[in-house]
């Protein structure tokens, strides 16, 4: 017996130590891979080109340093690179002002995921790659573009292209799956409760194709957001809106010496010309032999780290954006685009309760979600707005429960483009009872009372149950009018002829009065900050702010069952010497690999 034991002692202490060895080489490669993947440092030059690479996704919340999407690019994988609209916004402004840096040049496509690079940001990016231009010289080179692209580089000043380069116009076109017909043919059935006609979310899984109603809203959507578009275009451009329409109703794309015909673009350069204009417009790299340039992202994190370390701490006035970005659940903080109502509220009420913010702006980028979950947001939004001005800013979708928020700002502004309203409810109760007949799978139960059952997957549910799962959602459909009704200062009968779960466009919503302004994020802040009276001074703080790297590596900490990891100076003491010793390996190049040198792990304190 006593051998036994020993045995299984030596086992457990064996796997003990296996496993904190792989915790310990993990740590350490999370570590490695972040130092790797740290952009090096680099020194502006005079006379350079700032180059707007457009291969990131654009999102409205902030990022966190993700060590598991470094991870997954160190295997081989496709590293994403992101960057907020604040973020790049404050780029475009920092850099119009900045000596050394001679024009801007916009080239590359963009790579959205997920809620970011909509046509609402894209617009509001527009706008500030024009107000550059009024300073300074904008450049744009295409290749092959998509329409998104070729929105934001039609703001430049000169539009140059390959001469292999075609553009894709051919309009805009929304469209869903429906798999009505293929659930009846395997006996599922979706029992559905809507408020009302436009509420349309769950005909994909009741309905073989779409709806009159549905397509009679989504055409008008789009082509509410197609002539924004095509109106931006050509003012920037000198065309006629019709020219551009009939170009789009024409040409499946737009190839080569069509593009200038057209006035799409302004020159035809192959890479090699293009580099020495661009040389011409600036100077030229004799090591890289190209023009001087400096990447826009490593521009903005260069910004990044030069800005006040203190600003937004203390007593400062401050004005607050909080991010409501993605799909809202019950609950804490998820990830994954979506957002947790839970940890959302804790920023509001932190906001509320903190002096120095004398005014609040919520950034919406949301297609709505739990209605419990909104219901608790909303409230917790109006008790913020009892103590500070709430401005909302609608990003690409502020729509159903996302609307619902907005309404309890005082003050809402929305892009031409955003889609909105869908005031409405929908409820959505599956039955599998027939597959399962034909599958000789039965269910069969007992219960205590006769709604015991109601929520049951394997049968159809009786006309009394529906009938009081329609007032649970109705009793939520009234709240959600009187929520609008009362902070719009509309009528319920006005409401109710806009309402019935319908999406609007940003532009049809201001006719409608849905919204108060058609503008962008910073134009909320500025409108904020004028309602609280303070003028402009005051620090603008982000909630939820991004994670460092150092902090998301705590909270992997965390996760991995320590429920007392390192003290986050320690975590940063320790990646810093790490960091300093890969880098100072990276560096060393003996050709036979052989090195006389002291372990840098060797200190004497």
């Amino acid at each position: 017996m006593a051998d036994f034991i020993v045995r299984v002692l030596k086992w457990l202490a064996a796997l003990v130590t296996a496993y904190a060895v792989l915790f310990i080489c993990g740590f350490f490669l999370l570590i490695m891979i972040g130092v790797a993947f740290q952009p090096v440092p680099m020194r502006l030059k005079e006379d350079s080109i700032l180059v707007m690479d457009l291969g990131f996704n654009l999102t409205d919340k902030p990022q966190d340093e993700d060590p598991a999407a470094l991870i997954r690019a160190a295997l081989g994988g496709e590293l994403i690179q992101s960057a907020s609209l604040k973020r790049v916004l404050d780029g475009l402004e920092a850099a119009a002002g900045d000596d050394k840096i001679k024009g801007l040049l916009i080239r590359g496509n963009l790579m959205s995921e997920g809620y970011g690079g909509s046509f609402a940001a894209l617009r509001e990016l527009r706008r500030a790659i024009q107000r550059f231009g009024e300073r300074k010289p904008v450049w744009a080179r295409t290749y092959a573009d998509s329409l998104r692209d070729y929105y934001l580089k039609s703001a430049a000043d000169e539009i140059i292209s390959d001469p292999n380069s075609f553009l894709d116009f051919r309009g805009l076109r929304s469209e869903r799956l429906y798999m009505g017909d293929a659930f009846e043919k395997i006996g599922v059935e979706v029992q559905v409760v809507a408020f009302e006609e436009y509420k349309t979310a769950y005909d994909t899984f009741r309905q073989g194709s779409m709806t009159e109603k549905d397509k009679e809203q989504l055409r008008e959507l789009l082509l509410d957001i197609w002539n924004t578009l095509i109106v931006d275009i050509a003012e920037s451009r000198g065309v006629e809106v019709a020219e551009l329409d009939a170009i789009a109703a024409e040409d499946l794309a737009i190839y080569a010496e069509e593009l200038t015909d057209y006035k799409f673009t302004d020159k035809i350069m192959s890479q090699d010309a293009f580099i020495d204009y661009m040389a011409g417009n600036s100077s030229y790299d004799s090591e890289e032999e190209s023009f001087e340039q400096f990447d826009f992202l490593d521009y903005t994190r260069m910004q990044q780290q030069s800005e006040n370390p203190f600003a937004g701490i203390g007593d400062n006035a401050k004005v607050a954006v909080v991010y409501i970005e993605g799909t809202l659940l019950d609950g804490e903080g998820i990830d994954g685009g979506f957002i947790g109502a839970n940890s959302l509220n804790k920023h509001l009420r932190e906001l509320r309760k903190e002096e120095s913010v004398k005014a609040v702006v919520i950034r919406i980028n949301s297609p709505g979600g739990s209605a419990t979950a909104s219901g608790k947001v909303t409230r917790e939004i109006q008790l913020l707005n009892e103590k500070k001005p709430v401005v909302v800013s609608m990003g690409g979708y502020a729509a159903s429960a996302g609307y619902m928020m907005a309404a309890a700002g005082d003050y809402i502004y929305s892009e031409a483009s955003t889609v909105t309203g869908s005031i409405g409810v929908l409820m959505m109760l599956p039955n599998i009872e027939q597959m399962s007949e034909k599958l000789s799978i039965n269910f069969d139960g007992v219960e205590t009372h006769p709604f015991a059952g109601t929520l049951s997957l394997g049968r159809r549910k009786t006309d009394e149950e529906m009938r009081q799962i329609r007032g649970l959602g109705e009793a939520f459909y009234r709240e959600f009018l009187d929520i609008v009704a009362t902070n719009r200062e509309m009528s319920m009968d006005e409401l109710k002829k806009i309402a019935g779960g319908r999406v609007w466009s940003g532009k049809s919503a201001l006719e409608i009065g849905l919204v108060d302004e058609l503008g962008g994020l910073m134009d909320a802040v500025k409108r904020a900050a004028d309602m609280a009276g303070i003028g402009d001074s005051y620090d603008i703080i982000e909630r939820p702010r991004a994670m460092t790297f150092e902090e998301k590596l705590e909270e992997i900490l965390v996760g991995a069952g320590l429920a007392d990891p390192l003290p986050r100076s320690e975590i940063r003491t320790l990646f810093k010497d790490v960091e300093q010793e890969v880098k100072r390996l990276s560096m060393l190049n003996d050709p036979y690999g052989q090195y006389a040198i002291l372990p840098y792990s060797l200190k004497i304190h």
